[in-house]
């Protein structure tokens, strides 16, 4: 294991290049010797220098990290805005706040330099006490280092394109669409994010049409540094719909009328929608949601910059595995790891609250990776111990079924005996009752 793998600040050794940057990035350490934009951590101050005298074209020295990910923005940042964890927000106890505090929203990046009551000043006022305040943009290397690969796009479903399919690709239908459309590239000579977000958290409420598939009904997007609502509206189906799912939408025939009716936000269709999220978005853009595949496949989406927290989720309780056992619902997520209840009464779903919901968990993930693995590795005891006791009760069910089957044969055979029996008695009787033949001279 090289001295690469080594924090110089904490004295940590990682299993990896990329488990050590993450910690950088996630705690502070080694920042004089950290390059935010590009998401490298140098083994020497010398080395940054060095990349720092070539960062125009971005060449690697002998002691770099590998980057976590691509560069997908050129969001500029200093080492002065990476801050410990620890230290990053005022004390608890030295703030008068007007409202009760979240559990956890301490310790967190703020955008005020630590000023967490001067940050909740400025959160966007969606009615969610426990909705996190504009991010310092220290926490978007962070992100970028959880960006899903090729391998886990295409295992997990991720809609691609009709034109980059290729035949004999193990690949279900509805993730070819030739609907399917990638994101625009950015604009050249447009200054960076001048135009597009560099991270936007969607959510979209589905129903079902009369072929069985699905249609889009509604859509919420959040900004996800700021926390500000790019899009939140219904959304008309382009099919007949067969079950509207009111129970989880809340949308009927009368609701889309009454929407029309008022003159509100109403789009026509998924093609709408996209559009929509097109206009404030490129390919550098990165994508968010709890199962995003789904979100993504209604709105005909083929992105490559993906987060999804359900992967986060499960990649800290079974590691980097193809297939994971178990994903975690966005409720019970928010519950278990933040103290947060969402959906908490029988009303449907908003995908606003969704929304802000995961990019609440998102940003707990990130900012708390040590106990993002603690309950990772609860909660895979957990499962596993709820999966043996299920085990358990399926061979007990089995055996006993077994041993059903095995009694009624018994029963049948000892049944057909007994029938046997019966008749070769009363063969036999009918023998002995019958009158002896005399043969006369």
């Amino acid at each position: 294991m090289g001295k690469e793998r080594y924090c110089s600040d904490c004295h940590l050794i990682f299993e990896s290049l990329h488990e050590r940057t993450r910690h950088a990035f996630s705690t502070g350490h080694m920042s004089d010797r950290s390059c935010i934009p590009c998401s490298r951590v140098f083994y020497t101050p010398r080395g940054l220098d060095a990349h720092k005298n070539s960062h125009q074209n971005h060449q690697a020295r002998r002691d770099v990290d590998e980057p976590v990910s691509d560069l997908t923005s050129g969001a500029a940042c200093t080492s002065s805005q990476i801050v410990h964890i620890e230290t990053a927000i005022t004390s608890l106890t030295e703030l008068t706040m007007t409202e009760p505090l979240p559990r956890h929203f301490l310790p967190s990046w703020w955008a005020q330099s630590g000023d967490l009551e001067a940050a909740l000043q400025q959160r966007p006022d969606h009615g969610y006490s426990w909705a996190s305040p504009v991010l310092n943009v220290s926490v978007y290397p962070l992100l970028k280092s959880q960006l899903l690969d090729s391998e886990r796009r295409k295992s997990d479903g991720f809609p691609v394109p009709l034109s980059v399919f290729q035949y004999g690709q193990n690949m279900r239908g509805n993730e070819v669409n030739r609907n399917n459309t990638p994101l625009p590239p950015p604009e050249a000579g447009s200054r960076p994010g001048f135009k597009t977000y560099a991270a936007l958290v969607i959510d979209c409420e589905m129903v079902e049409l009369e072929d069985h598939v699905q249609d889009l009904v509604s859509v919420s997007v959040v900004d996800f540094l700021s926390g500000s609502v790019v899009l939140n509206t219904l959304v008309q189906p382009v099919g007949r719909v067969k079950n509207w799912v009111t129970r989880i939408t809340g949308v009927t025939p009368a609701v889309l009328r009454d929407a029309r009716s008022k003159s509100e936000v109403l789009l026509q269709g998924w093609p709408e929608a996209r559009a929509r999220i097109f206009a404030v978005a490129d390919s550098d853009t990165i994508f968010i949601g709890h199962a995003l595949p789904n979100d993504l496949k209604i709105l005909r989406i083929a992105a490559r910059n993906v987060v999804d927290s359900t992967v986060l989720l499960a990649q800290a309780a079974f590691g980097s595995v193809e297939r994971f056992p178990r994903r975690w619902a966005l409720k019970i997520a928010c519950k278990e790891l933040m103290d947060v209840n969402i959906q908490a009464s029988r009303k449907p779903h908003s995908p606003l609250e969704d929304t802000l919901a995961t990019r609440e968990l998102v940003v707990w993930c990130l900012i708390h990776p040590s106990s993002l693995l603690e309950w990772g590795n609860k909660a895979r005891i957990e499962y596993e111990k709820e999966k043996k006791e299920r085990d358990e009760k399926r061979a007990e069910a089995q055996r006993k079924a077994a041993e059903e089957r095995r009694m009624k044969i018994l029963e049948e055979e000892a049944k057909e005996e007994e029938q046997k029996r019966c008749e070769h008695a009363a063969l036999s009787a009918g023998l002995s009752k019958e009158p002896d033949i005399v043969v006369e001279a």
